[in-house]
């Protein structure tokens, strides 16, 4: 089943910047209105048609060349674009890779890496011309990053599926900000602009979130990363508590061990122990006292209590009836 149907491109049909049979002519055309680069042509009648619609950063494409030819653009520089096609089928040398597209599976052509590019005489594809810099943007919001310049170079692995669960709420989503398009001839349109530039993000969103790519996976890495760092100060933490069950311990001095914060602390175990740090250290006592009630080893209550770290009997009572069921005499005696 075709990812998009005739009547949902019909405003971008409508768009028709030009029509041509000329090779040279198309060349040039397809030149100004993407991005100069050599054409080498193949077997077939040329038969080009270019169809645009522009908004705030992107601009969306329909273009067929008629004939096989090959394209080569070097780098598209300030651009990714998205190439999907409608009909027949092209391919994509880039990176070392050579990928053959067809409908139901596209690409994402980086804007940094050189590229040449086959159609082949049946092709017609659709594309999305994405500015760069607005995507950095997108992906700096998305991935916690402080500036849009440490986003860097976007990667997209390949090829950009379309007959998947994500690659089918993907085409829904360009069908739908194409069908947001002013009707051909009218210049105005009854959205108000921010919200269309929100449609366009959450488009570029959307790719970035679902499609795998080199900011995410750099976001991936650093926050496993920070996974393994908190892991590390959770252990150190613990690690001091154990050390003295004995003793009255402050939060400053179990933070300090760490090598956080007071609050730092506290986020950390709410996060990975769902209790405070106090909480947890008063468990630990606990569960020394219950081992050493267990074993029968003559001690009395007292002075296990008093060997844990607890100083008032009453409380300890309390708490140890709460976490094991039963007073601490009763697991002495049993």
């Amino acid at each position: 089943m075709d990812a998009w149907s005739s009547q949902q491109l019909s405003p971008l049909y409508g768009r028709e910047v030009f029509r041509s049979r000329e090779a040279d002519e198309t060349h040039a055309l397809v030149a100004h209105e993407l991005k100069d680069h050599r054409s080498v042509w193949g077997r077939g009648k040329v038969d080009a048609v270019f169809c645009r619609a522009e908004l705030s950063a992107l601009s969306l494409c329909i273009l067929r060349y008629g004939c096989d030819v090959d394209i080569e653009p070097d780098a598209l520089g300030n651009f990714v674009l998205v190439q999907m096609p409608l009909r027949g089928h092209a391919e994509i040398r880039t990176g070392g890779q050579t990928l053959h597209i067809h409908p139901g599976q596209g690409a994402v052509v980086s804007a940094h890496k050189p590229v040449r590019l086959r159609w082949h005489a049946d092709c017609e594809q659709l594309m999305l011309k994405i500015e760069l810099g607005r995507l950095q943007e997108v992906a700096r919001r998305a991935f916690a990053a402080r500036h849009a310049d440490e986003v860097g170079e976007i990667d997209f692995d390949m090829p950009l599926r379309l007959d998947d669960a994500a690659g089918t709420q993907w085409c829904r989503m360009v069908a739908n900000l194409a069908s947001l398009l002013p009707s051909a001839g009218d210049s105005s349109t009854p959205y108000d602009p921010r919200w269309l530039a929100h449609c366009e993000d959450n488009l570029m969103l959307y790719l970035l979130c679902h499609r795998p790519n080199s900011v995410r996976r750099q976001h991936d890495a650093l926050r496993l990363g920070s996974e393994a760092a908190s892991l590390g100060q959770l252990r150190r933490a613990e690690e001091f508590m154990r050390s003295r069950l004995d003793t009255a311990v402050s939060l400053e001095e179990v933070a300090e061990a760490a090598g956080v914060t007071r609050r730092m602390l506290a986020l950390l175990f709410r996060r990975h122990r769902d209790l405070l740090p106090m909480e947890v250290l008063r468990n630990m006592r606990l569960d020394a006292a219950h081992a050493q009630l267990a074993r029968h080893d003559g001690a009395s209550v007292t002075q296990i209590a008093l060997d844990c770290g607890f100083s008032h009997l009453s409380r300890f009572a309390a708490c140890y009836r709460e976490r094991f069921g039963q007073l601490p005499r009763e697991t002495s005696r049993h």
